[in-house]
């Protein structure tokens, strides 16, 4: 006789603030880790991270990072830790170098923003880190195929101009080689530096060039005890800064990035000063304003005005209506995603900012509730925001934990464990900074954490098939899901509340025949020459992953509430859950033991 099954085969995300006694069926719980929805809404063990360049003991994390995506239609990734800005080289063999631009710096914690130069016809990259000057760099590399004593000569028929190097404008003209720098006063124009000094003829050909970073003292304030230069942005080309000891933003020309002065009246792009009521600690741009948070409580919208006649040009300042603790908490809190800006604050909450259909004036609305309680319990210390591929990532350094919300289809991920301080997205794909040490991982990439097992946990809410009250039990639990060959996957009944009447482990292993549904191709004699197929059957699984359907049988017991969950803790494990579901009866027993 055919038995009924329960099944849930319909997954609805995680959520760690309702009850997980009250919850429907198929919604992850807190417990849950290192698992994701899949474009098939199954549950799946995320895949794993692989090292980016050369291995680094030292204890030192990654404090800021910056992905540039030049106008050259090249891609510059930079990271810095201790005392040091590197950023990443890619050989022609595809080898990853994490090279030092420059070194020996009092405070790491950068910020950085995007120019256009007009008269150098490139953008430079332009950064603060919280003394009085701005910083700026081209993003010039190449490698040398010769020297003498006075020249250097890049291979490739680009001139230096052309791949990237400064040729004035107020710049440095320096490089920087094997850890020399020399300076040149011309050549930028063709192939060959000229009148380089001190002599690179020692150098060896094929050796890796990259401009030096330039330095703007004493800009836009001379005494950084007062105002430090901690934030920067760009709005129409316009640089704005920031300091988080002082309420004054200054606003470049947008052709002169140096020029803070307005005339009077002010003209359109001339630079300018403005003046929030709190202390800023973050900027975002969004369509055509500038957005301010500022304190713990404040944003701002700012807006330049043409008069009528396009003459002269204002700059409006508006306090956006917000709550206690509304304000993000720094620079790195703020994101985009869409339409809008997206940012963790105060409260904490992660919110977005931007206009809602129908209402012009600007709206917060709150992400963070299924995670209400989970979010307040955690310490948001260095918290990094990034936007990728539908899918808004949240790093937590000091709690070694990324969460992820799934803007398709509108629900947050269970939290992965992973040492990120800083997000990044590097030809394409998601990568971190790590927490620890100065290395750079990419993410979901391979099915280990670099070589270390990857402990996956799916808990999901407890199922009380529509009864809190009255016993139920049964004898058979269906499982179904794909699993690759090597991997050993735990299916764990957790019998009432955290498995307090009893606990039940059983195990779905993936090379057991008795279970695995796989397409197979007939290799018998005649069908295939000798050498060519094995003798009897062979499977065909391109992407390595079978079918299996498991009833695992018990003896009944009775409970109120069932539990369920499965857990690999295993290198190079994979498994995805497209069901479950008991043969569940209503008991014949009288419920009594919670009768008085």
């Amino acid at each position: 006789m055919s038995v009924n099954y329960t099944i849930t085969e319909t997954f609805q995300g995680y959520n760690s603030k309702v009850d997980p006694t009250k919850l429907t069926n198929g919604i992850l719980v807190s417990g849950s880790q290192n698992v994701l929805s899949t474009d098939g809404k199954n549950i799946k063990i995320r895949e794993g991270y692989t090292l980016d360049g050369a291995a680094d003991s030292s204890l030192y994390a990654i404090e800021s990072s910056y992905d540039w995506n030049t106008h050259s239609n090249t891609g510059l990734y930079l990271r810095s830790y201790n005392d040091t800005l590197e950023f990443r080289y890619k050989a022609a063999d595809g080898t990853i170098t994490w090279t030092e631009l420059k070194g020996s710096w009092s405070s790491v914690s950068f910020n950085f923003t995007e120019y256009w130069d007009a008269t150098e016809k490139q953008d430079y990259l332009l950064f603060v880190n919280g003394d009085a000057n701005i910083y700026s760099w081209s993003g010039g590399t190449a490698l040398i195929s010769s020297t003498t004593s006075n020249t250097i000569t890049k291979t490739g028929t680009a001139t230096w101009a052309e791949a990237r190097f400064n040729t004035g404008g107020g710049y440095d003209k320096k490089v920087i080689i094997n850890g020399t720098e020399y300076t040149y006063t011309g050549g930028s124009t063709t192939t060959k530096l000229t009148g380089v000094s001190p002599s690179p003829a020692g150098e060896a050909d094929g050796s890796l060039v990259f401009q030096t970073v330039s330095t703007t003292s004493d800009k836009p304030a001379a005494d950084a005890t007062t105002f430090s230069n901690d934030l920067i942005d760009t709005l129409d080309n316009q640089v704005w800064i920031a300091s988080t000891i002082n309420r004054d933003v200054y606003i470049s020309n947008k052709t002169d990035y140096t020029d803070f002065t307005p005339s009077t009246p002010r003209e359109p792009g001339e630079g300018d000063i403005i003046t929030v009521d709190a202390y800023p600690m973050g900027m975002a741009v969004q369509e055509e304003y500038m957005y301010i948070a500022a304190g713990k409580d404040q944003w701002y919208k700012i807006e330049f005005r043409l008069s009528d006649d396009l003459t002269s040009q204002t700059i409006e300042v508006e306090r956006l209506k917000t709550t206690a603790q509304e304000a993000a908490i720094s620079q790195g809190a703020i994101s985009h995603i869409k339409n809008s800006i997206v940012y963790l604050s105060n409260e904490p909450t992660i919110d977005t900012l931007g206009k809602l259909e129908a209402i012009d004036t600007p709206q917060t609305l709150a992400l963070s509730d299924p995670i209400k309680t989970e979010l307040e319990g955690y310490d948001t210390t260095n918290a990094h925001l990034k936007y990728f591929r539908n899918n808004l990532y949240i790093a937590l350094p000091a709690e070694s934990k990324v969460l992820i919300y799934n803007l398709e289809l509108g629900y947050w991920e269970a939290p992965q464990i992973l040492p990120v301080r800083r997000l990044a997205i590097i030809e394409g794909s998601l990568y971190a900074h790590s927490n620890s040490v100065p290395e750079t991982y990419k993410l979901f990439d391979g099915y280990n954490d670099n070589t270390n097992p990857i402990n996956a946990i799916a808990k999901f809410s407890y199922q009380n098939f529509g009864d809190r009250v009255n016993y139920k039990n049964f004898d058979e639990f269906y499982s179904e899901g794909l699993i690759r060959s090597n991997t050993n996957l735990t299916l764990q009944l957790n019998y009432d509340y955290q498995g307090s009447t009893s606990i039940q482990e059983f195990t779905i292993e993936g090379d057991d025949s008795t279970v695995i549904f796989e397409k197979t191709t007939d290799a018998s004699l005649g069908k295939s020459s000798f050498g060519k197929e094995p003798f009897g059957s062979t499977v065909d699984t391109p992407n390595d992953l079978a079918k299996f359907k498991q009833i695992n049988t018990t003896v009944r017991q009775d409970y109120h509430e069932v539990q369920v969950i499965y857990k690999t803790n295993q290198i190079d494990g994979r498994w995805e859950i497209l069901a479950y579901g008991p043969a569940v009866y209503l008991s014949t027993n009288e419920v009594i033991d919670i009768k008085k």
